[in-house]
């Protein structure tokens, strides 16, 4: 289905004049789009007689090279030679991967020259040359199938990241997934120019991770030992991924002050609550799990989480209330400022930077911190303006745990539709922003939250396609995002997601459908679609509905005994499985 789709793209492709103008997303499909590209005729030819070098012996760039090497062989069947070289001594036809150019444009920068003679990927870091190896490798794999040859069209992009930090949150907390399932995660972010895993550790329920000298904490539920994160940070690092560990505090506190509780703000063991004390042994505490995740993860960042919660709790314990006096605290909104500078204390001494929610821009923490905003831009300025680093993210417009569609069958555990396009129309850094401001907006991310009844399938659902469009608004300068040249660039990515083996979710290339009225026993359906691409058909009579099938133009009126099957075509093919309606059953809501 899918791989016939981009075969119709390589022909434009090669019909193609040479400028690139309206038709770039058919003739070039790649995700995110580059933030320079520039067809310059020709194409190259990669076979089994092409050799794959590295240029010196940098382990790092030998690691590139046979990255590039299994995409080639998973996605089209080919495994060229992987030899060690210098690019002016390569072979005719050789894929080239070379350290240097100037670095000036970032550690992720790169350019990649394809012409009939070579593709060369250079950049001055390890980091952008992987970025190049993915975007030749998307160029490689239009086509989904295995092939005795592939010819990559000819070509010079110059790309960098519009936003350092480009991320997901996974929840393990609520949720714990293996070990290779989150590396096999981290596998597709990579694919996207993804470069931040929030691994959400600890949460209100569950702590997941294993503290040598706290092993109650865990409480016997699965959780991650030392080898287990050793295992992920080392794969991630591989893969041009950054794992920033995720904590929760001062509340949320739940799983850990059940398992140790002098870390309680209360009075007596049988009192609820989730929120931590402000003792000298929670901040001993905390200094031997900042220390120990200082120990594991060598990103420059620890989570603190700090979403806003209720601080009656403090005000209810007598113990905190005279902890209060004894340091000179008048209220409750100071004593958080003072948790969170001991925090800032601890992850300094540990040569680490808090990133938190917004309620700890308003709690004291220092400069140097990282402020990730949930409410958007609109949480976002006022901490730009104080002369914080900002990472944009949204409660509403970026947490895929909402729901794709208005299908009865999406799997969600929160609020409502959150589709493809609205990821895609999200823009974290407006260009109306000042210069100094848009700088200070570092990154966007994600957020993959869980229940804790899900399973692994459902958290890829969840993730993708949806993470195809945070990596383009996070990557692309903002003047190249246009959503209908990704729309087809998508159909490409969904081949390349099927020969991986990459469950994902196709609600956004998928008709619904909407009851309208009702007379006569008869019902008045209307067919809709997210995306404008490609047109729905449909058949009344149970068949499967094909290329030849009735296009969906208005609403229509069928007997209420009436099962619709409804799909959308591209190009004569199917985007994405039939939808079925069934009038008897399907009829209760407004939709179905």
């Amino acid at each position: 289905m899918i791989g016939r789709l981009v075969a119709v793209f390589s022909l434009l492709f090669c019909l193609a004049a040479g400028a690139l103008g309206a038709e770039r997303a058919a003739e070039i499909s790649l995700v995110p789009w580059p933030a320079s590209v520039e067809p310059q005729g020709g194409s190259f030819t990669l076979d089994r007689e092409t050799q794959i070098v590295y240029d010196g012996g940098d382990a790092r760039v030998s690691a590139v090279a046979h990255y590039f090497g299994e995409l080639i062989e998973n996605t089209r069947g080919l495994r060229p030679a992987i030899v060690q070289g210098s690019a002016e001594k390569a072979p005719k036809r050789s894929v080239v991967f070379t350290l240097g150019g100037a670095a000036g444009n970032g550690p992720e920068a790169y350019q990649l020259d394809v012409t009939s003679k070579a593709a060369l990927v250079t950049a001055a870091d390890p980091r952008g040359l992987f970025n190049g190896a993915v975007t030749l490798w998307q160029l490689a794999s239009l086509q989904s199938t295995a092939a005795q040859e592939v010819r990559i069209p000819g070509i010079r992009i110059n790309d960098q990241p519009r936003m350092r930090w480009r991320g997901l949150m996974l929840d393990s907390a609520n949720q714990y997934q293996s070990v290779a399932f989150i590396k096999r995660y981290i596998d597709f972010m990579a694919l996207h120019k993804l470069n931040v895993l929030h691994w959400h550790l600890v949460d209100e329920r569950a702590w997941r991770l294993q503290i040598p000298k706290y092993p109650k904490l865990t409480g016997g539920l699965s959780s991650y030992s030392a080898d287990d994160v050793r295992q992920v940070v080392e794969h991630a690092a591989a893969r041009n991924v950054m794992v920033v560990p995720g904590l929760e505090m001062p509340g949320h506190a739940t799983a850990a002050v059940t398992a140790y509780p002098s870390l309680r703000a209360a009075d007596s063991p049988g009192a609820s609550t989730n929120l931590y004390n402000v003792e000298e042994e929670t901040f001993a505490f905390f200094d031997a799990v900042i220390a120990h995740l200082a120990s594991l993860f060598p990103a420059e960042y620890i989570h603190i989480g700090a979403g806003d919660v209720s601080k009656d709790q403090w005000k209810q314990s007598s113990g905190v209330q005279a902890r209060m006096r004894e340091l000179g605290i008048v209220n409750e909104v100071r004593l958080q400022r003072y948790f969170f500078e001991r925090i800032s204390e601890l992850t300094k001494k540990q040569r680490r930077r808090i990133v938190g929610w917004d309620v700890i821009f308003g709690g004291g923490v220092p400069t140097d911190s990282v402020i990730m905003t949930a409410r958007g831009l609109d949480g976002a300025l006022g901490a730009v303006a104080s002369g914080y680093e900002v990472i944009v993210s949204s409660s509403n417009l970026l947490s895929f745990d909402r729901p794709q569609s208005g299908a009865l069958n999406e799997r969600s555990t929160s609020g409502d539709v959150l589709s493809l396009g609205d990821v895609y129309r999200f823009d974290p850094a407006p260009a109306a922003l000042s210069a100094q401001d848009r700088g200070r907006l570092i990154g966007v991310q994600a957020n993959v939250w869980n229940s804790a009844d899900g399973n692994e399938e459902a958290i890829e659902l969840m993730t993708f396609p949806r993470a195809a469009a945070l990596a383009e608004i996070g990557w692309t300068p903002s003047a190249e995002l246009r959503w209908p040249d990704f729309q087809p660039r998508m159909v490409a990515m969904m081949g390349r997601y099927s020969r991986l083996g990459l469950r994902y979710s196709d609600a956004a290339f998928r008709a619904t459908a909407f009851k309208r009225g009702e007379a006569g026993g008869r019902i008045a359906i209307e067919l809709a679609k997210q995306v404008p691409l490609g047109e729905i058909r449909y058949t009344i009579n149970g068949t499967e509905p094909t290329a030849k099938s009735a296009v969906y133009r208005d609403v229509f009126e069928v007997p209420r005994a009436t099962l619709i099957k409804a799909a959308v075509f591209y190009n004569g093919e199917p985007l994405s499985r039939t939808t079925d309606i069934d009038v008897n059953l399907d009829i209760a809501g407004g939709s179905m």
